[in-house]
């Protein structure tokens, strides 16, 4: 019995020691700033909306034009793409192996992953949303204020359920519940099959897609409110107001509720009391979809400016100003960011595919040329690395010799003894890229002393 709190002190030394002993910092993964230009690819037609990912890693977007095409952000290029007669309506929306997407005619369309046509429906209804769907189903809403179910293996129309108000945004999921919010001020739980089972009055129009998140649904209305449900009892759990309406379907994180409103500010909630954690302000109104990448919530607007902001604390940490206005939501696919972006010259737009900067420079002080007995300092400044270690090099003829070992020091100084014309550089590494950079320096003969 003497040996127990032994044995409990040696647990919590070890425990304490365990605490203060320093995390191990991991080579940072998903996007990383500075970003540069890594090129482009033209587009017929204006972008439809939204580049949607599909499960097979790539992305899909349609344009006011008729078109539809693959894209596959890592290789910089379009992997395919398919015309239509007519413009289509909405983004595409991608499954496990089709594409649905519907026209101004009103037809729906059912693709192969390369844009082959499988089905196509024509609708005597007037769409009005952009489509979602289940396992078996896809889903659209109309004008005249229904749902439609379609079945994805033929496009056959399944049901229809009315509401009293237009369908603009497509619904949810809730296990086998579909979640359904319309313009006239409510949000309706159906079956699978289209039986109502129960609903929600909420007293202002619904015009974006809700979030369902566990057992909890956030929805946004048209009277600036912002609210959350349980969707096992319906009970309301929180509700704000906003200084705006939604635009888009709100993100999420373990912690937080992330909404862009029309008077451009982003708000973060905390989930569980509704309370605002931060608020930011857009250069513009944006009706784009939030990119959540690792720590940071990507955000653009109908401006030049992409911003990454610190998903804690709403603070900016990172930003990229394009040559013109952005058209799209931002789309990763490792080791590039994708965005539309408008071409003014050619009155069209385009994909612009960003990466990390990696750049390195070395600068001397003084400058070039100094006479001999001159204290220089070589500083290298390298961004895009990550805890990186530099090299300092001098070549002078065809002879090169390391002058500073590599380490964490960014800089050399160097006590210029003799003439002559000489090339400093440096060399920065991390775990995964090394580059260099030089620059030329003249020392001249010793000013004599007056």
């Amino acid at each position: 019995m003497r040996k127990a709190p032994l044995f409990f002190l040696v647990l919590l030394l070890s425990s304490s020691a365990a605490c203060r002993r320093p995390k191990i910092e991991v080579y940072p993964a998903g996007l990383v700033f500075p970003l540069e230009d890594a090129g482009q690819v033209a587009f017929e037609g204006r972008l439809n909306g939204a580049l949607v990912k599909g499960g097979d890693g790539r992305f899909y977007f349609s344009t006011d034009t008729g078109f539809l095409y693959g894209l596959d952000v890592a290789a910089q290029q379009l992997s395919w793409q398919h015309s239509n007669p007519s413009p289509y309506g909405c983004p595409p929306l991608p499954a496990p192996d089709r594409i649905f997407i519907w026209d101004r005619e009103n037809a729906v369309f059912g693709l192969t992953l390369k844009g082959d046509p499988v089905w196509k429906t024509s609708l005597p209804d007037a769409i009005a949303s952009p489509l979602s769907a289940d396992a078996e189903r896809v889903y659209l809403g109309t004008e005249g204020g229904d749902l439609l179910a379609l079945s994805q293996a033929s496009g056959e129309p399944l049901w229809r359920f009315r509401t009293q108000g237009a369908v603009s945004a497509p619904p949810a999921f809730f296990g086998d519940t579909v979640v359904l919010g319309s313009s006239d001020g409510s949000v309706y739980l159906l079956s699978s099959k289209g039986a109502l089972r129960r609903s929600i009055s909420l007293g202002s129009a619904v015009s974006t897609t809700p979030l369902v998140d566990g057992d909890r649904l956030y929805v946004g209305t048209d009277d600036f409110r912002f609210h959350c449900y349980d969707l096992k009892t319906l009970k309301r759990k929180w509700g704000i107001r906003a200084g705006g309406r939604l635009l888009v379907t709100p993100g999420a994180d373990e912690k937080r509720v992330y909404f862009q409103a029309s008077n451009s500010v982003l708000y973060a909630l905390d989930k569980q009391g509704g309370t605002i954690l931060w608020w930011w302000i857009s250069p513009s109104r944006s009706a784009f979809e939030l990119g959540i990448e690792g720590p940071e919530i990507l955000a653009t607007s109908r401006s030049p400016y992409l911003f990454a902001l610190d998903r804690k604390s709403g603070k900016a940490v990172g930003s990229y100003e394009a040559k013109a206005e952005i058209r799209s939501n931002p789309a990763w696919g490792a080791p590039n960011l994708a965005i539309a972006v408008l071409d003014p010259a050619a009155e069209r737009e385009a994909i612009a595919f960003l990466r990390k900067k990696v750049k390195v420079e070395v600068l001397a002080s003084p400058a070039s040329p100094q006479p001999a007995g001159t204290e220089v300092t070589f500083t290298a400044e390298a961004a895009g690395f990550f805890r990186p270690q530099y090299e300092f090099f001098m070549r002078e003829g065809a002879e090169t010799s390391i002058v500073q070992k590599a380490g964490e020091k960014s800089s050399w100084v160097w006590y210029a003894d003799k003439e002559g014309a000489f090339t400093i550089g440096v060399k920065v590494s991390d775990e995964k890229q090394t580059r260099e950079a030089e620059v030329k320096f003249e020392i001249s003969k010793k000013e004599k002393e007056k």
